[in-house]
């Protein structure tokens, strides 16, 4: 393949994987290309297994059927790992997107031994990719996610207050743990719940341009989406939301301070507060393990109409609501979206959240709800792992297979 010909099939592969499936025609005019250039790098991008005919189907219901184009679903694969506070995830994917194969696993957090977190972590994955690996396909690439300052750059966890980590070298760790399997990225869980967030709503047909992701597992950070770009700021640090001063001489935070956003619409500070605040009773030394057990036990009490609950959570999205308006202030974005565990609190949250956050605007606000919650899962900043590894063979920063 031709230096001027693998650019060209980088940016086919760009194209399918956000706005798949197109027809060759529509391929072509959206880079720029004619048919005659088309045709060529797609038939050698079918070859290779990456790109595939997936159906014929007449546009307007008349006129001749065309193939339609997309990201071949049957050859490769990528892989997402989360490293939690509680669990690790491991998860591979097709490269359209499609669930293979997910693990996983609950962990108890050595601060002062990342290594033997690692070998947890990856040995969930191994073990998700060794039974794939049973159907012939390969691997492109695995990425790592973990909550905190990541510089993805060098691959260090700058810090991760949850995990109780200060500059680990998490990207040699896990390279030398996975053996060389495939190639290895690493970033932090809000940047690719936001990769994840893009293309479902690119694939959907919905704006993407501009939006602002605020996680909702442990911490709260913020994947930010601006000119259809992922924006990791100066050094690559930017995001951090969830240790904005909401509350001044308010509640001790993880990092130190006091009156972070985290010590009130932060996961944990959440699930505290709601059980807390529970009028069903519990046994004593009775307590959920770890973060999604602890929803999972706020959920079942608000269901059931526990009084003190659902006003827990009414509270909490008004601090999650102030939160929001204040990123919506710096940032602008036509959207910010609640993901993770804040999806399955929202019939609570949410419309004490966008009541805080239209009285905070400045300007009249738009004809549509600017707070919206995402419509992935948890297991997000997972399924954006994988995808940036997709990503680094189509932006050039690993190899075409």
């Amino acid at each position: 393949m031709t230096d001027e010909t693998d650019v060209g099939a980088r940016a086919v592969l760009r194209q399918l994987i956000g706005h798949g499936p197109l027809t060759r025609p529509e391929l072509g005019a959206a880079l720029g290309l004619s048919r005659a250039s088309t045709s060529p790098i797609v038939n050698d991008l079918m070859r290779r297994g990456l790109v595939a005919e997936i159906s014929t189907e007449s546009r307007g219901g008349r006129g001749r059927p065309v193939a339609l184009l997309d990201l071949d679903d049957e050859n490769f694969t990528v892989g997402g790992l989360e490293i939690g506070s509680d669990r690790v995830l491991a998860c591979v994917y097709t490269l359209r997107g499609r669930r293979l194969l997910r693990n996983e696993r609950s962990v108890e957090v050595d601060a002062a031994n990342p290594r033997g977190l690692l070998r947890h972590a990856v040995a969930a994955l191994h073990e998700a990719l060794d039974m794939v690996d049973q159907g012939g396909r390969r691997l492109l690439g695995v990425g790592v996610s973990v909550g905190g300052l990541v510089d993805a750059t060098s691959g260090t966890i700058k810090y991760a207050p949850i995990l109780g980590w200060r500059d680990v070298a998490l990207y040699a760790g896990v390279t030398e743990a996975f053996g060389g399997r495939a190639p290895v990225l690493l970033d932090n869980d809000a940047n690719f719940a936001a990769l994840a967030e893009q293309r479902r709503r690119r694939r959907d047909g919905l704006p993407a341009a501009s939006l602002v992701y605020l996680t909702g597992t442990y911490g709260i950070s913020a994947g930010i989406i601006t000119g259809e770009r992922l924006w990791r700021g100066e050094r690559g640090l930017a995001g951090e939301v969830g240790h904005l001063i909401v509350e001044p001489d308010g509640r001790a935070c993880l990092c130190g301070r006091r009156g972070c956003l985290d010590t009130r619409a932060g996961m944990s500070a959440i699930i505290a507060a709601g059980l807390g605040a529970a009028t069903a009773k519990r046994r004593a030394g009775v307590e959920p393990d770890g973060v999604a057990a602890g929803v999972d036990r706020l959920v079942t009490l608000a269901q059931s109409g526990d009084a003190g609950v659902v006003d827990a959570l009414i509270e909490a999205g008004t601090w999650l609501g102030r939160g929001a308006a204040l990123v919506a202030a710096m940032l602008d974005p036509r959207l910010v979206v609640l993901g993770g565990h804040y999806a399955r609190l929202a019939p609570w949250i949410l419309e004490p959240a966008r009541e805080v956050f239209r009285a905070a605007l400045l300007m009249p606000a738009p004809e549509y709800d600017q707070l919206e919650v995402s419509g992935l899962d948890a297991w997000a900043p997972v399924e954006g792992a994988a995808l940036a590894a997709l990503m680094a063979v189509a932006d050039g920063v690993h190899d075409l297979p």
